[in-house]
């Protein structure tokens, strides 16, 4: 039965041929990514790394993390993805919580990954892939050029409900979790974006911007590309003129991306996306005026899908140019089921889907507290609507509790971002003495916005929200503390304006 960790043998058997990663100006075919994943799988086993063993992987969007996932994959290995953005000491911190026996790794990221096992004395041993050649006589160094050249093998085969991957949540209010994910849910999820959101087809060209070590860049970008033969044109940086020559110049056909990057990409875009035939923003809520942006560059469909790194996805809507109703996050895919907890009529939602996870790994007690009954406690809180329609209206856990009335955070912003010199913006509560806690709002500003900002939201929130509703302490920005996939940490932003606050 086919695994995640047969992808790249699917796609070889498909079309060899094919260049199915490409960046820069060099580029993988199907048939050469399957060798040297193969060959990665082979110096796994050599080195007395098998099934169950966690192999955590630390790179960037280049052409060594698809070799690195899908041969430790192959090998019946658990990976663990790890962002970039880590520092040696989180990177530790993972690998003795994940009991990791390697950290694999790409050239870049050789020096992070030296220091982080320095600091674990874990037996954890490094394996580096070099894209260029270079340094491959080290011990613990494999050449891709080489892996390519590896003979062709059958993967062996697998259970399906294995676990395979091992993804952390966003993190956006406290710490993340890790949640273990078997091949088959991820299979679901990529064949659900491949099929039903996206129709991929070998013809398509999907933008690599998004971090692999994410789960949508991974399963949305990476492996719905490779189950349907589509190609990734892969950004290692995506710096905003790298990704205006790529969409702007008729690169790609399908975009995915979070809205902080679809917010900067669509205003600095001056002519439309030729060829870009469909794009979906998710990771966050669609900000203010981002729709009416995007439709000007596009002459495709904008979709905007709503899932989380447990489940995914889960439901999917077409975003019109007025951007729709405030939370509106469409209707489930098939096989999904969303309601809200309890048979209320607003309240939290819970799902269920075939690409559920399997569990938090090593948090019996989360697990426990997040999986009742088959279904998920999303922390979202929302209505369902007629035909199963779904609308998320905030997170249970941004919820502001201001002298004994609630705030919701999502409605709040929503309006600032409804001000045309607002950029971004995020509310929370912070502490207070009398009322427990006190309505604050962090603003990202437009380049040359008009004098007082805060004076104008000061007068819109009093004709638009009851008192208690209504920010008291303001904070200006340069930008906000973000998750890969776009969600604003909202616990480490909590820190930063505790700092900025007069004790």
């Amino acid at each position: 039965m086919l695994t995640l960790a047969a992808l790249p043998w699917v796609a070889a058997h498909r079309d060899p041929d094919a260049e199915l990663l490409r960046l820069d100006g060099r580029s993988l075919t199907a048939a050469a990514l399957d060798r040297a994943a193969a060959g990665v799988a082979s110096r796994l086993e050599h080195g007395g790394v098998g099934a169950g063993h966690r192999v955590a992987v630390l790179c960037g969007n280049g052409l060594a993390f698809p070799p690195l996932y899908y041969g430790a994959l192959r090998r019946g290995c658990v990976v663990a993805p790890i962002s970039t953005a880590s520092p040696p000491a989180e990177v530790a911190r993972l690998l003795r919580a994940l009991r990791a026996r390697v950290l694999a790794c790409d050239a870049e990221n050789a020096g992070i990954a030296a220091a982080a096992l320095e600091l674990t004395a874990t037996g954890c041993s490094r394996l580096v892939l070099h894209e260029d050649g270079d340094g491959v006589r080290a011990r613990d160094a494999l050449d891709l050029a080489t892996l390519v050249e590896h003979p062709p093998a059958d993967p062996e085969p697998l259970p399906p409900g294995a676990p395979a991957v091992i993804l952390a949540t966003s993190g956006t209010t406290g710490s993340p979790r890790r949640a273990l994910h078997s091949h088959a849910g991820l299979l679901l999820n990529a064949g659900a974006v491949a099929t039903e959101m996206l129709a991929l087809s070998p013809a398509d060209v999907q933008l690599g911007a998004l971090p692999l070590a994410h789960s949508f860049g991974m399963s949305a970008v990476l492996n719905a590309s490779l189950l349907a033969g589509a190609a990734v044109r892969l950004a290692r940086r995506p710096d905003l003129a790298t990704l205006q020559r790529l969409v702007g110049g008729g690169e790609v056909t399908v975009v995915q991306a979070v809205p902080t990057l679809l917010t900067r990409l669509a205003e600095a875009s001056s002519v439309p996306w030729p060829g870009v035939r469909v794009c979906v923003v998710s990771g966050a809520p669609l900000p203010e005026g981002l729709a009416a942006r995007l439709h000007r560059c596009l002459d495709g469909r904008l979709l905007e899908r709503y899932g989380m790194t447990e489940v995914s996805p889960l439901t999917v809507r077409e975003v019109p140019e007025d951007g729709g109703e405030a939370g509106d996050v469409g209707l489930p895919m098939r096989g999904v089921v969303v309601r809200v907890a309890g048979g209320a009529a607003e309240g939290e939602l819970e799902a269920a889907a075939p690409s559920m996870f399997l569990r938090y790994d090593g948090d019996r007690a989360a697990t426990a507290a997040a999986l009742s009954g088959g279904l998920m406690r999303t922390g979202d809180l929302g209505r369902v609507g007629a035909g199963g329609r779904v609308t998320v209206t905030g997170r249970l856990k941004e919820v502001i509790v201001r002298g004994g009335n609630n705030v919701a955070a999502r409605e709040v912003e929503r309006l600032l971002e409804t001000h045309p010199a607002v950029a971004e913006a995020a509310v929370l509560g912070m502490p207070d003495p009398d009322l427990g806690e006190e309505v604050a709002a962090a603003l990202v500003l437009r380049p040359r916005s008009p004098g007082d900002v805060v004076a104008e939201l000061e007068r819109l929130c009093g004709e638009q929200l009851a008192q208690y509703k209504r920010p008291r302490v303001w904070h200006l920005l340069e930008s906000l503390p973000r998750t890969a996939s776009g969600k604003v940490r909202k616990g480490e932003l909590r820190e930063l304006l505790l700092e900025r606050t007069p004790r």
